[in-house]
């Protein structure tokens, strides 16, 4: 619940800091290559709003490990998304966005989703650090290379109605990688018995050493989770915070929202070998998730059109 508040909270200052920067020249402009997208942020974190949003956000992070180390990926992440009520309240409020009954009944299949999952009733994980690594490979080369390919037609059609949404798409491919990193993170510590303590946050980057040290194989997962789960993020933070900027966030979120929690979930399945008690409720929440995503999606290409 600490990160859900974090994250929502945090994801709606960063916008308000956005739109102020948007007016102000500091608009993230991905085709004109990394050095300008470094001095771009470099004047966000100078915006009060922007910088606030940022740190309430990796505060967020700390909780958002230690839950998904005691309880697993698929029940944080649902729990979560309930938040996604709260998030509405804080972007009309502070932002003034509004939207309309059918977008509110959207809005509403993405909250409802999360639960149905949770109702499916998934089992433990108990990942088998040698033995995922084949699925591990394949998962991550499919999706980073759809979110490569989203982020190469989104620099085609620049300027375009649906540059936004590809680039959210992109990025929140990335992002949602951050989440299915954490998780390995989290289970490699557990199967290490490294009880989590606060100081061990200073330890995460350089698990690596208490592998060379003792010879036990988790650590060496402690240490490639953590930095899949730093370069993960790190790299979606550009696209979508550059989709935010391009279009409404009671839009955009919940894309970002929504595959932030189908690829853990699928992860869950096919690399953890996770198993549902329920998979009616768990198809069903997909289908509400992708029927609610193409209604948000359409509505913002419907605005982009208005706005020109």
């Amino acid at each position: 619940m600490i990160t859900t508040f974090c994250f929502n909270l945090g994801i709606v200052y960063q916008k308000k800091g956005l739109s102020q920067g948007k007016k102000n020249g500091s608009e993230i402009k991905l085709e004109d290559g990394f050095k300008s997208v470094i001095k771009t942020f470099i004047r966000l974190f100078k915006n009060k709003s922007w910088a606030f949003g940022a740190i309430i956000g990796i505060i967020g992070w700390i909780p958002y490990i230690i839950s998904i180390g005691l309880v697993g990926i698929i029940v944080t992440e649902p729990v979560m998304a309930t938040g996604f009520i709260f998030f509405v309240i804080a972007a009309n409020r502070i932002l003034n966005e509004k939207v309309g009954i059918i977008e509110y009944m959207a809005i509403g299949m993405l909250t409802v989703s999360p639960i149905l999952i949770a109702l499916a009733g998934i089992s433990d994980i108990n990942i088998d650090l040698i033995g995922f690594i084949p699925s591990l490979i394949i998962f991550l080369a499919i999706t980073i290379s759809i979110s490569m390919l989203s982020i190469f037609f989104a620099k085609k059609r620049r300027n375009s109605n649906i540059e936004g949404l590809l680039i959210m798409f992109g990025g929140a491919i990335l992002f949602a990688l951050g989440g299915v990193s954490t998780n390995i993170l989290a289970q490699a510590l557990l199967q290490a018995n490294q009880s989590f303590n606060w100081y061990d946050i200073f330890q995460l980057p350089f698990g690596i050493f208490w592998f060379l040290i003792t010879s036990s194989y988790p650590y060496l997962w402690v240490f490639i989770g953590f930095w899949m789960m730093a370069i993960f993020n790190l790299l979606s933070v550009p696209y979508y915070q550059g989709g935010f900027q391009k279009g409404k966030i009671l839009i955009m979120y919940p894309i970002l929202d929504s595959i932030a929690l189908l690829l853990p979930i699928f992860a869950g399945l096919f690399i953890f070998q996770q198993t549902f008690k329920n998979y009616f409720l768990f198809i069903l929440a997909v289908i509400l998730i992708l029927i609610a995503s193409f209604i948000l999606s359409k509505y913002q290409v419907a605005i982009e059109k208005m706005e020109k």
